[in-house]
């Protein structure tokens, strides 16, 4: 038998786990656990970022970018409820992390000790985090915390990757516990993957040999399988278009032939067009969101049916979920692709990727897109549009930099004009949509890819929301590049309260002085400067690549402050429904 603290388990484990960041906030609530890094420090290296939220937008911006697992740590209270929000977003967009959370002494449970929750109900911060991650644990005897670590990181990693959560009692963090040693996660971990039923997988691939316009929708289950290469030979297999979700973009190269573009609302015009006019649809490892979806009406995105679904997904509950599938398989979408180029193998001739109607159909539409996009995306007007930043951008970065969005038109310019060429190179807070998810996703991603170009891109109105994380690159010298896509405002909103209310209708989204129609601005190189960061603004598209040059020369975290159009919005060749307030619509009536 071995005595080690229960911290010392935790940590003990995580390093046979392969976990090297620890991100968080110390506090009361859990000095006794953090205090196990001491020693373990030089193997897993704890970040102290600004707020607690960022320390779980990181090590979900590091898994994103590497498919390992990282971990956060917090205090009792406040402390741990500010991870609510980048826990969630983890949990929407399938990312694993691990968070440890101080809570109150057993001993003192109910009576009302420095930052519980306790008042009304017997503290349980449990439910309070139970809606956020796939699983939350509370340590409530010793002897069981080798137990649930090794649960917790099964839980994360394993299936549908998710963030999980342990609660650990302040008076529980030092105690000695003597045990035979510290488990081995491969012990506990099972191996393999999970194959798609046979007998479905050959009914699909019958299915798909006899489809006249097949197309494949692929999703951010093909990046998490690691799937991308399969993908490339089924869909050259077939001679079928690639289409691909928020979450799925950097599955398939955009430079490949058969890469048709993006679904939904904020998709591009091909990518609906592929998606509405096929005859069998193979999607892979996507849910079906509303806005992939043009909010399910018919024809706009989507045609199922009368098109032809076969839905591939490792979670059962996706299937058959939003649309009715023809054929449904659940399975891992590395292993079960590979399943389908077998059973194809014996059923297809040798398909040119350029000879059907229906390809040539596709790259049509592409080119009529991509001149309809050419005029705005090499204006030289000033200050620059989106657009050209982000044409810009893409010619000075490597193809395996990484780039990371978040909520607002940002998001969408680079969802639907930014291409990438690699998996796990687009990293964004797709469903959840997070503001604030950019910078601290940046400093995860980098430390998992220190040898890769790091851009995170947040329009200005996120960046305001955890600015303060430059802080927290500049102290641990980690050299992140921030464009701040700057419209003065929360543009998106404003322009679909435009939408939903009329013109001119806009309330409380950009950002003007109360007393008249002055811009309130802030000066975010100034900002990044008093921070010790390298700043700089740009206010025309000429001085964008110098800028570019100029911050990734200086090896240090660097802010971009780019003036953008505020006028110029991306087109939306889908469908976002949202309702008109009736007193508006009685107006209109009359």
């Amino acid at each position: 038998m071995v005595e080690y603290t229960t911290s010392e388990v935790i940590l003990e484990y995580l390093v046979r786990e392969g976990v090297s960041y620890a991100f968080g906030v110390p506090g009361h609530g859990c000095t006794a656990f953090v205090d196990a890094f001491y020693d373990r420090r030089d193997e897993i290296t704890p970040i102290m970022v600004r707020h607690e939220q960022a320390a779980a937008h990181a090590a979900d911006g590091y898994y994103r970018a590497s498919g390992r697992l990282a971990m956060c740590f917090t205090s009792i209270g406040p402390g741990a409820t500010n991870l609510v929000t980048g826990l969630a977003t983890a949990l929407v967009d399938s990312s694993a992390l691990l968070a440890v959370c101080g809570c109150e002494p057993q001993r003192d449970v109910e009576r009302g000790v420095l930052q519980a929750i306790y008042r009304h109900y017997e503290s349980d911060f449990k439910n309070i985090m139970r809606f956020a991650v796939k699983r939350v644990w509370s340590i409530q005897k010793a002897e069981r915390t080798p137990e649930i670590i090794v649960r917790a990181c099964k839980e994360a990693t394993t299936g549908r990757p998710g963030p999980v959560l342990i609660e650990f009692p302040i008076d529980l963090q030092h105690k000695a516990i003597d045990i035979p040693g510290v488990p081995s996660p491969e012990e506990h971990k099972p191996k393999g993957r999970i194959l798609g039923d046979p007998v479905m997988v050959k009914e699909a691939s019958k299915l798909l040999a006899s489809a006249e316009r097949p197309a494949i929708l692929v999703g951010g289950g093909v990046i998490l399988s690691g799937a991308s290469e399969e993908l490339m030979r089924l869909a050259e297999m077939l001679g079928a278009p690639v289409l691909a979700t928020m979450m799925g973009k950097g599955a398939f190269p955009e430079d490949h032939p058969l890469f048709a573009g993006y679904a939904g609302w904020s998709g591009t015009g091909p990518g609906n067009e592929v998606a509405r006019s096929c005859d069998v649809l193979l999607a892979v490892g996507t849910r079906f969101a509303d806005l992939t979806c043009s909010c399910y009406e018919p024809g706009v995105t989507f045609n199922i049916p009368p098109t032809k679904l076969i839905h591939v997904d490792l979670d059962p509950l996706e299937i058959g979920k939003n649309y009715p599938t023809e054929i449904g398989i659940v399975g891992d979408a590395k292993a079960t692709l590979a399943m389908l180029i077998e059973a194809l193998a014996g059923l297809l001739g040798k398909r040119s990727l350029g000879d059907s109607p229906w390809i040539r159909r596709v790259k049509a539409a592409k080119e009529r897109w991509e001149a309809e996009l050419e005029p705005i995306r090499s204006s030289g007007r000033s200050p620059p549009t989106v657009p050209r930043l982000l044409k810009e951008l893409r010619e000075f970065l490597g193809r395996d930099a990484i780039v990371l969005g978040e909520a607002g038109w940002a998001q969408i310019f680079l969802f639907q004009q930014f291409p990438v060429y690699m998996p796990r190179t687009h990293i964004s807070s797709g469903g959840f949509s997070t503001m604030g998810f950019a910078v601290p996703a940046a400093i995860g991603a980098k430390l998992a890819q220190p040898d890769r170009q790091v851009v995170a891109c947040p329009g200005d109105g996120g960046f305001l929301m955890t600015l303060h994380e430059v802080a927290t690159a500049v102290q641990y010298e980690i050299p992140i590049v921030i464009v701040v896509v700057n419209n003065l405002g929360w543009a998106c909103i404003r322009d679909l309260q435009w939408i939903q209310c009329g013109e001119g209708r806009d309330i409380a989204t950009m950002f003007k002085h109360p007393r008249g129609d002055s811009v309130y601005d802030v000066d975010f190189a100034a900002f990044a400067e008093s921070f010790k960061a390298h700043g700089s603004t740009v206010r025309s598209p000429e001085e964008i690549k110098p800028a570019l040059k100029e911050a990734f020369n200086s090896g240090k975290p660097s802010v971009i402050n780019v003036y953008v159009d505020p006028g110029v919005t991306p087109p939306l060749p889908g469908k976002w429904t949202l309702p008109t307030p009736e007193y508006l619509t009685r107006k209109l009536k009359r």
